[in-house]
């Protein structure tokens, strides 16, 4: 049973988690204009499709370990592994793309600041095994706020975004090292000479999700990849803008699903399946009606606060705003999809996944931008969303009827005395 103060914290958590990129960019539109925040946007998401290295599927795989098979200074050390594979492959692209100095430096900071956020997700985990799950929403909430607030006062008196990023970047450093640090020891103790059979253990069974969630990340900003082609930072702008109230849907989908990830394992292990079927099928209910919200929010008020908050005009895009915030739910719901594969241990399904919708997502973006512009870009995010979500519920369907299928014979079997 998920508690009161639980749900609260994650909520909170999720919430500034999701909302800080849109708050970022609003201040660099304001205070350092349009050509920057086209940077920020196309750095930021560089950044996350980096993150999904950092990420490894930990997450999913070390909460789910509701029978304790590794400890957490496993998990830690594999975590260590994975941000700095994270670091080299950002170093490499950074430099190999020949951005300019500005644009490097920025897209450097966000992905430091992507590293802390991950090495924190390990002892969040690891609070919610043992029941503590608010704990990890209150370190999301005091990084994020006091990340925020040094930037914006030191983007205010500079006007410099990479100052602003470094303050960044330490604030959160400082928060991870008095907060999360500090509370572990509570729980367990940490000891980095752990098993190393066990680290590669955790490494082959995570890569499938690691490299599922690295394509998930490429899908997902595809179409910003396709404007940054075209070199036309306002359409970057613009497009991060309107691109932004999809987040309200996604960052639900995670509020929801992060307290119900132990819930999950402790259902599938346990062979609960329709217990396990029925909170797939809510969170995704609970997604319909949230968009349906967004989407009579969007058109009555979407644009006029869109262009109060930014200082642009998008009044000709309020069409493009709703396919926008639609294909948000189709990529939630893909993501619970994922989440449950992930748990019934079937990595390898999501990553199949995911390829077969970056291949469509590498070259048909390109195209419809190149033809339609914003429509275009648009269009795009609804095909590759719709792809992504077809697939994950077509596979989800199939391990479900199967492991239920066998489930029955076993007790069959069992009865007859087999």
């Amino acid at each position: 049973m998920i508690k009161k103060r639980e749900f609260i914290w994650n909520t909170l958590g999720s919430f500034i988690s999701s909302i800080l990129n849109a708050i970022i960019l609003a201040f660099c539109t304001r205070l350092n204009g349009i050509e920057i925040a086209g940077m920020f946007s196309i750095s930021y998401a560089t950044a996350c499709i980096l993150d999904a290295i950092g990420n490894f599927g930990l997450r999913i795989y070390q909460t789910t370990d509701t029978k304790r098979k590794n400890t957490f200074s496993e998990y830690l050390v594999t975590r260590f592994f994975a941000v700095a594979l994270m670091v080299i492959i950002g170093l490499i692209f950074v430099f190999a793309t020949g951005y300019t100095h500005e644009k490097l430096y920025i897209c450097l900071l966000l992905i430091i600041f992507r590293v802390i956020e991950n090495i924190s997700e390990t002892y969040q985990a690891e609070f919610q095994l043992n029941g503590r799950l608010e704990l990890g929403g209150k370190t999301i909430v005091y990084r994020n706020i006091a990340g925020l607030i040094v930037f914006f006062i030191l983007d205010l008196i500079t006007r410099n975004i990479i100052i602003s990023l470094i303050g960044l970047v330490l604030a959160n450093l400082i928060i991870f090292i008095l907060y999360d640090l500090r509370l572990i020891n509570k729980f367990t103790k940490t000891n980095l000479h752990v098993n190393k059979k066990e680290v590669i253990k955790i490494i082959k069974d995570c890569a499938p999700l690691a490299v599922s969630t690295l394509i998930s990340m490429y899908v997902i900003n595809a179409v910003k990849y396709a404007i940054d082609a075209s070199g036309d930072y306002t359409m970057q702008t613009y497009f991060n803008i309107i691109y932004m109230p999809t987040f309200v849907i996604n960052m639900i989908s995670i509020f929801i699903i992060k307290p119900f990830l132990k819930p999950f394992g402790d259902y599938w292990n346990g062979k609960e399946y329709k217990k396990f079927l029925k909170i797939v099928l809510i969170i995704i209910g609970v997604l319909a009606v949230a968009t349906l919200c967004a989407e009579i929010g969007a058109y009555l008020l979407g644009i006029p606060f869109l262009n109060l908050l930014y200082g642009v005009e998008l009044s000709e895009y309020k069409t493009h705003l709703l396919l926008l915030i639609f294909s948000g739910f189709l990529y939630a719901s893909a993501n619970v999809f994922f989440n449950a594969l992930g748990t019934m241990r079937r990595q390898k399904l999501t990553t199949v996944t995911y390829i077969l919708t970056a291949i469509f997502a590498l070259f048909v973006p390109t195209k419809l931008v190149d033809l339609y512009q914003m429509t275009g870009a648009a269009a795009s995010c609804i095909a590759i969303m719709g792809l992504l979500f077809i697939f994950m519920a077509i596979f989800f369907t199939y391990v479900y009827i199967s492991n239920v299928k066998k489930n029955n014979i076993g007790k069959l079997e069992k009865g007859r005395g087999v």
